[in-house]
């Protein structure tokens, strides 16, 4: 592919690799070195044609490489020159590599999701006057090496049926792992998804201790075997304890009389709405007799003796002798 500037000035190197910058790479001593920004602009220029080829061959109905996308990814790109053709001095470009890591799900053989971010391979074009002579497969294999991947670790976006042919040709990758998107990846991308964990620094000091000083461990001691539970019964049925203690009431409600055996008739209730029902005495009932023999028993008060003995009248019996006496005839009237 020809281009009206110089190619051969513009990459020094057989293969030029590009990132999301875009930098012209260093020139060789004793070249006239243009304007920078005419560098730059003469690299989308090759970019965009190049990403207009491949889009062409593959039959897509826009270019999937581009300047401005490159700008706004993180993808690299390989471009391959041709130094021995010198169409008027200037080189030419033999086709290019875009790559790029992106986060994927992918299925297993076993048909189970994986998350992983591998090696992707986006764009893969030769251009048609120049196919089947190893430029391709020279400009793959500089690409592996540069990004230290195998063949099989790579996934690849909607591949083309030549593509395919050439990975199986150069590469022995033919056995594919069926996916849901339009990433092929092929038997063995899992091998190194899951290597086993490196063992921790604590387990190497642990086994190198042990290596040092041969003393065995002390044994392990054994635990009583555990007891057997009872049946469990439901929480509504279980039996508790403090429901079977009878809890005193306080006072003066620990005063009231117990009875062992409820009243045959219960105490009437109030016939008003809203009025507690009635309560018996606080205190209990003392029969009468009992209540005067106690006030016999009682010693009188001083007061109440000495009121007696001021009393002029005598004794209460003088008392009450005298007023037994008949009346006179005078008082009948």
């Amino acid at each position: 592919m020809e281009f009206p500037f110089d190619v051969d000035a513009l990459f020094p190197e057989r293969i030029t690799v590009l990132d999301q910058h875009l930098r012209p790479p260093a020139r060789r001593p004793g070249t006239t070195t243009p304007a920078r920004v005419d560098l730059q602009q003469q690299i989308m220029t090759i970019i965009d044609e190049l990403g207009k080829a491949s889009a062409k061959a593959q039959n897509l109905s826009a270019p999937i490489t581009s300047a401005s996308r490159m700008q706004s990814n993180r993808h690299v790109v390989y471009i391959l020159k041709d130094s021995s053709a010198r169409p008027a001095g200037k080189g030419a470009i033999i086709g290019f590599i875009k790559v790029g890591y992106k986060k994927l799900f992918v299925l297993d053989d076993r048909e189970a999701h994986n998350e992983v971010e591998p090696l992707c391979i986006l764009d893969f074009y030769i251009h048609e006057s120049v196919q089947r002579h190893g430029h391709g497969r020279e400009l793959f294999q500089y690409m592996l090496q540069k990004e230290r991947v195998e063949p099989h670790q790579l996934a690849i976006d909607r591949p083309s049926p030549k593509l395919l042919k050439f990975l199986n040709k150069h590469y022995n990758l033919e056995t594919t792992v069926p996916q849901v998107n339009n990433f092929v990846i092929f038997e063995g991308f899992f091998a190194h998804q899951h290597r086993p964990p490196a063992p921790s620094l604590r387990a190497t000091r642990h086994s190198r201790a042990a290596a040092v000083d041969p003393t065995p461990a002390a044994p392990a001691r054994k635990l009583p075997p555990k007891r057997a539970e009872g049946d469990i019964k439901p929480y509504s049925s279980s039996d508790r304890e403090f429901l079977k203690v009878a809890v005193e009431p306080p006072w003066p409600l620990n005063r009231a009389p117990r009875r062992s055996t409820p009243p045959a008739h219960p105490p009437p209730r109030s016939s008003s709405l809203g009025n507690s029902p009635e309560r018996g005495p606080l205190r209990p009932f003392v029969p009468e007799q009992e209540l005067l023999r106690s006030l016999r028993l009682c010693p009188p008060h001083p007061t109440a003796r000495l009121l007696l003995a001021a009393d002029p009248g005598g004794s209460p019996a003088q008392r009450r002798r005298t007023s037994s006496l008949p009346r006179s005839e005078d008082s009948r009237y």
